[in-house]
């Protein structure tokens, strides 16, 4: 629960920030560059790093993207399988603040988010970049936070032309995608939750847990009323039957429980929708949101709503 609500105050953040990620020195052997950050004047990292630590979830699956496989990965990404399938097996899993299990891996990068109250700490082992989860005035992808994302990471490791140009295939990619759903859901309303202990959180758009599947990249919308009620209580816990005030034709479940038909029952009855449109997605999975994961996650969500309809 600590992590997802730090997750979560990270994820408000973004939107704020206008990042000034570039490279602006490097060293004739290229071994050594000199970069600016959102926090930091300038800092020298590895030309070329070999091993590197990600805390934030959002950059194994990018880094992968761009040709690197990190060394560790924070621990909550440990149930992932498609962390574990398509970015490797041999990762480290560790826990934000695990000083020890950091020098043991011996980083010559690392790259967490901004804020990180370990930033000091994880300073004193090796170059660390801090970055705010935000969309950024200057980025070439904005407002699609994810593909700024991609695109910071792609200047750290050197990897910014690449990253460009993966971000601008995307838009084909999704145009793809979103063709292989039986019926359109531009003008279909679509509510994103994810259990915790106490109830569901809900999702905006941009927030990982497959909200950029359902709404950037197949084009669900959201009911108006539940947008105004979000913009003051994000965190709110709900019940099922709190949303029954809410317009939804789809309702999309992130629960570690994802097997569970009781649990589509809930929301079905709440909000008074068919039971095959209350999709439940495993929350292990769906909390990255790099290209990689969106894709998975959409091919996912489109193969459910397909056979809904059949």
């Amino acid at each position: 629960m600590k992590f997802k609500m730090i997750f979560l105050l990270t994820l408000v953040l973004m939107l704020t920030a206008c990042s000034s990620f570039r490279e602006i020195d490097v060293t004739d052997d290229g071994e050594l560059r000199r970069i600016t950050t959102e926090d930091t004047s300038e800092i020298d990292i590895p030309g070329k790093p070999e091993n590197i630590v990600l805390f934030r979830t959002i950059d194994p699956g990018n880094a992968a993207l761009l040709g690197y496989e990190p060394t560790a990965v924070n621990r909550a990404l440990e149930g992932n399988e498609t962390l574990t399938n398509e970015v490797g097996q041999s990762l480290t899993f560790l826990e934000p603040g695990d000083i020890e299990g950091l020098k043991a891996v011996d980083p010559d990068l690392i790259v967490t988010y901004s804020p990180d109250e370990y930033f000091d700490q994880y300073s004193e082992v090796a170059p660390t970049i801090r970055m705010s989860y935000s969309g950024g005035i200057l980025s070439p992808f904005s407002p699609r936070v994810y593909l700024t994302q991609l695109y910071y990471l792609g200047v750290i490791l050197n990897k910014e032309e690449e990253a460009n140009k993966i971000g601008d295939e995307w838009e084909g990619q999704t145009t793809v995608l979103k063709r292989e759903l039986n019926t359109q859901v531009d003008d279909k309303n679509a509510v994103v939750a994810v259990a915790n202990e106490d109830g569901y959180l809900l999702y905006n758009e941009y927030m990982s847990y497959g909200t950029e599947a359902v709404y950037d990249v197949l084009g669900f919308q959201m009911d108006g009323a539940l947008q105004s009620h979000l913009e003051d209580n994000l965190f709110d816990v709900k019940t099922p039957s709190d949303l029954s005030e809410f317009e939804a034709d789809y309702v999309f479940v992130n629960t570690p429980d994802y097997e569970n038909e009781d649990i589509k029952s809930e929301f079905a009855q709440a909000m008074d929708i068919d039971k095959d449109h209350v999709i439940l997605l495993n929350s292990e999975d769906t909390i990255t949101n790099d290209l990689i994961s969106i894709q998975k996650q959409t091919e996912y969500i489109v193969d459910k709503i397909n056979e809904a309809g059949e």
